[in-house]
């Protein structure tokens, strides 16, 4: 087990658009994108759906030949989820690494309590493996000596981490949340990110926000360049 480098407290935002969103006390902000996640998910989904179809359609005529196309369909449904395991480790193999080189002691992350219960989709039970994902992050953070604390995320997305209050319509884009008392710009997550610290009893100011996106040959950085013009929103 590692020592920590510093005593900085990060804040974790957990989600499937955006796998993590981070913020620090000393200003450091990250954002790790599952957009790949979602694709390899339904991907390996309509290779299992169409083996599966073909299997029940020699089955019903009596194919011997079904047999093989069920040993197919069970190997697709085992890749896929090993490559969604390998994914989410990956992911969190790079935020533990992150953390400790900016000499993070203490992680407070949101956790979405009951929330397949209020608000079950396919998303948050099938595609997002939210426990799963904190219980390795916390044997993970472990072995840079870092503290992984989990706190309810009630609210945290859809509160303005600028004036505090709940503004109907703020979160205007997927990724933009817009302040409706001071007009001020920013990202969705990270002001839910923002939001967390703030109930912790941290306040951070943002100097410098990183991103990046988790592939199936590891963590690479996200080039704003290559998708036109590249611009800060309003602070």
């Amino acid at each position: 087990q590692r020592e920590p480098k510093g005593s900085e407290t990060a804040f974790i935002d957990m989600g499937l658009n955006n796998l993590f969103a981070v913020v620090t006390t000393a200003g450091d902000a990250v954002i790790v994108k599952g957009d790949v996640i979602k694709a390899e998910y339904f991907r390996g989904k309509g290779e299992a759906r169409t083996l599966q179809s073909v299997r029940d359609t020699l089955r019903k005529l009596d194919v011997a030949t079904w047999r093989e196309y069920h040993y197919k369909y069970l190997k697709s449904v085992f890749k896929t989820h090993e490559r969604l395991r390998h994914l989410y480790r990956t992911a969190v193999r790079f935020l533990a690494e992150w953390l400790y080189e900016r000499g993070v002691k203490r992680v407070y992350m949101g956790y979405p309590y009951m929330i397949t219960q209020d608000n079950g989709s396919e998303y948050n039970t099938n595609i997002w493996w939210y426990r799963k994902l904190a219980l390795w992050l916390h044997d993970t953070l472990q072995e840079y000596g870092i503290e992984l604390l989990l706190t309810p995320e009630f609210k945290t997305s859809v509160e303005c981490s600028i004036c505090h209050v709940e503004h109907n319509g703020a979160r205007v884009h997927r990724g933009l949340y817009v302040c409706g008392k001071t007009g001020r710009k920013l990202n969705a997550d990270l002001n839910a990110a923002n939001n967390i610290a703030h109930r912790a009893g941290y306040r951070v100011a943002v100097k410098k926000i990183e991103s990046y996106k988790v592939t199936h040959n590891g963590v690479k950085p996200v080039t704003p360049s290559r998708r036109g013009v590249a611009r800060d929103p309003s602070i």
